[in-house]
């Protein structure tokens, strides 16, 4: 291998070893550092397929048909994976490669065993379509090397799912701090530009919380506030990312949703809100409601910074209004 493409071959393990780190399951870690992989060496295909018995099981796809789901199995020897699986033999393939399902076939494809303790617990699929440059032996050298890195993320995903889970976490919410907030806001917004997908970015505040905290104190307010978290956790899809930006203020990304069809996610959040009785000093009942300001990717912002000032100022007149509103951008 080649100086030049060691050394970025290097600071791209050390980038991803910094910014993909286990986060609450290991499907979504693996999504996550998939989506780099393809990046890097400009793939519009990949999976990642993890050793389950005598067989195979997929737990990470990108560009592959509707039809290629999590969970699905294949034997081992059956198709390119298979036989790498078996064999422990990295593969450069060229040409389309025959498939009963309807993906688009790659012009030329890499599937990379993934070796952990002298034991094959895993395959690596890459594929390029017409009109990228086709992968090279070189290319196999680099991805070996990425594979090494993906298994020992593997070997050691339980250790580091906890530490992580410490690092990333608000302590008094359960939410996600404003460190990790960012970390995946910048990756949402990425992953939102290659796909072509919208993403919605929502600043929530509580409305009243400063007089619950002046009329029933900071313990009470914060019992409050961390009730407050779980109801927004519950009722916001798998796929939406809920921080606790400062204070009483949670911001909440909803990838590959415009704003239009962010107001109604949001709106039945402030139903639940609303419908809850809180507990405050010496048992007494408090309702709470929340306002709401909604910006989307890239429509009302095409960096970090501009659109939480976007979804801000949409929060600062939605209080301005009244409780309980939510307003988008403009």
């Amino acid at each position: 291998m080649e100086a030049v493409r060691l050394h970025a071959t290097l600071n791209w393990l050390i980038d991803t070893a910094a910014d993909v780190t286990p986060g609450q399951d290991l499907e979504a870690t693996l999504e996550r550092y998939l989506d780099r992989l393809l990046q890097w060496v400009d793939a519009e295909q990949g999976s990642i397929l993890l050793r389950d018995g005598d067989a195979l099981a997929l737990v990470a796809a990108r560009g592959l048909s509707d039809e290629v789901t999590p969970g699905m199995r294949i034997g081992l020897r059956e198709g390119p994976a298979g036989e790498v699986a078996a064999e422990g033999t990295p593969r450069l393939l060229y040409g389309e490669l025959p498939s009963p399902r309807a993906t688009p076939r790659p012009r030329s494809a890499l599937i990379i065993p993934i070796r952990s303790r002298e034991r094959i617990i895993g395959v690596l699929n890459l594929g390029k379509l017409s009109g990228t440059r086709d992968f090279t032996p070189e290319d196999l050298q680099v991805l070996s090397v990425v594979a090494a890195q993906l298994a020992w993320l593997l070997a050691n995903f339980e250790l580091m799912s906890k530490m992580w889970r410490l690092a990333i976490t608000d302590e008094l919410t359960g939410l996600y701090n404003r460190r990790y907030f960012f970390l995946r806001l910048r990756e949402e917004m990425q992953r939102a530009l290659r796909y072509d997908k919208p993403l919605s970015l929502v600043m929530l505040d509580l409305d009243g919380f400063k007089e619950l905290n002046r009329g029933h104190g900071l313990l009470v307010a914060d019992e409050v506030l961390a009730k407050v978290a779980g109801v927004i956790q519950r009722n916001l899809r798998a796929v939406d990312v809920a921080a606790r930006y400062g204070g009483d203020e949670v911001v909440v990304i909803l990838p590959e949703t415009p704003a239009g069809a962010a107001a109604p996610i949001i709106a039945r959040l402030q139903r639940a809100v609303a419908d809850e009785t809180f507990v405050g000093r010496n048992g007494m009942p408090v309702h709470l409601s929340v306002c709401a300001g909604i910006a989307q990717f890239p429509a009302d912002g095409v960096d970090p910074e501009d659109l939480i000032r976007k979804a801000d100022a949409a929060l600062i007149e939605a209080k301005r209004a009244g409780s309980g509103r939510i307003l988008l951008a403009e």
